[in-house]
C-alpha cells in the first residue's frame, strides 16, 4: 500500500479526502500574533468573515519537519510500504523544503518517501493528490504513481484575478508603489499558475472585465479540457460566480458542481473578492 499524504493548501473536499484515505496536512496560518492550523483551530469561514479587520497582515508558514515525519511514522505503522508526499509549489511556498527534511530523517528509520513539487496550488495540487489515491488503492507502484502524477502537471493550469493589490503588497508579492498605484487606480491583477510559473496574465480597471478576461482565457483550451474549478475568496458574490459558470459550463463539466472557497493559507496573499479557474486539459 502506497500512502498520499498532502497539505492544507490542496482544497481536497473532505469527504473526498476521507474516501481514498488521503492525510492532510494543517499549514499555518499566523493571525495577529496567534498561530493557528488551517482547517482545525481556524474554519475558512471564521478567517474570512475577519480579514479585513486583522490589526496585522495574516503571515503563513508551512507546518514544521516534525509534523511530516509524524505524518509518514503513521503511515509506516498503518502498514504502507511508501508514501508519495505531494505539495503546493516550491516557488511559492516552503512546504516541500519542510516534507523534505522530514523525508530524510525518516529514511534513517526505513521509511520511503517520495516529495513532489506539485507545481500548482489549491485544487490543481487537490487533483494529483487523489489522482494519486485512485492509484494507490488499485495497488499502483511508488514509481508509477510519481511518474503520473509528474505527466499531470502539464495539465494544470490556475487562472486567477485579485480584486485588490493591498493583499498582494503586504505579503511582498508585489512592490509597494506598484500596489499604491493599482490601488489607486483601482487595478485588477490576473495572473496564471502553471508547473509552478506564475506570470501576469493582464492588468483590467473593472471587475466585470477581469471576469470576462478569465473566461477569455479560459475559452483558448476550448476542446482541451476535462474539466474546470471555480475558486473564490470571501466577498464574491454569487452573481459573479454564477457568470463564470454559465460560459464555462458548455465548454467541460465543472467539478466539483459547487464553487471552492480556497484555504486562507492562500486567501491571506490574494485578500477578498479573489476569483479563479482550475483547468484540467486532456
Amino acid at each position: 500500500m502506497i500512502q498520499v499524504v498532502t497539505d492544507s493548501t490542496s482544497d481536497v473536499p473532505e469527504a473526498v479526502a476521507q474516501r481514498l484515505g488521503i492525510v492532510v496536512l494543517p499549514m499555518i496560518v499566523e493571525v495577529d500574533g496567534r498561530a493557528y492550523r488551517d482547517g482545525v483551530d481556524l474554519t475558512r469561514q471564521q478567517f474570512y468573515e475577519h480579514l479585513p479587520s486583522y490589526a496585522k497582515f495574516p503571515k503563513t508558514a508551512a507546518a514544521s519537519p516534525e509534523v511530516f515525519a509524524n505524518a509518514y511514522r503513521a503511515a509506516r505503522d498503518a502498514g504502507a510500504e511508501a508514501v508519495v508526499s505531494i505539495h503546493i509549489a516550491r516557488t511559492v511556498s516552503g512546504v516541500c523544503n519542510a516534507a523534505e527534511l522530514a523525508a530524510s530523517d525518516v529514511a534513517k528509520e526505513g521509511i520511503t518517501v517520495r516529495v513532489v513539487d506539485s507545481g500548482s496550488m489549491t485544487i490543481g495540487l487537490g487533483w494529483q493528490a487523489i489522482a494519486a489515491a485512485e492509484m494507490a488503492k488499485e495497488g499502483a507502484s511508488l514509481d508509477a504513481i510519481a511518474e503520473a502524477v509528474e505527466a499531470m502537471k502539464a495539465r494544470i493550469r490556475i487562472l486567477a484575478m485579485a480584486d485588490t493589490l493591498r493583499y498582494l503588497r503586504k505579503g511582498g508579492r508585489v512592490s509597494s508603489l506598484t500596489a499604491g498605484i493599482g490601488e489607486l487606480l483601482r487595478i485588477r491583477l490576473l495572473i496564471e499558475l502553471k508547473q509552478g510559473k506564475i506570470s501576469q496574465v493582464d492588468r483590467v480597471r473593472s471587475r466585470s472585465r477581469g471576469i470576462q478576461r478569465l473566461i477569455e482565457e479560459a475559452q483558448k483550451f476550448t476542446g482541451q479540457v476535462r474539466r474546470f474549478t471555480l475558486l473564490y475568496t470571501a466577498g464574491s458574490s454569487d452573481e459573479d460566480l454564477a457568470k463564470l459558470r454559465q460560459a464555462l459550463q458548455p465548454l467541460a463539466p465543472i467539478e466539483p458542481a459547487e464553487p471552492l472557497l480556497i484555504t486562507p493559507v492562500i486567501g491571506a496573499h490574494f485578500g477578498p473578492g479573489g476569483l479563479g479557474i482550475a483547468i484540467l486539459t486532456t
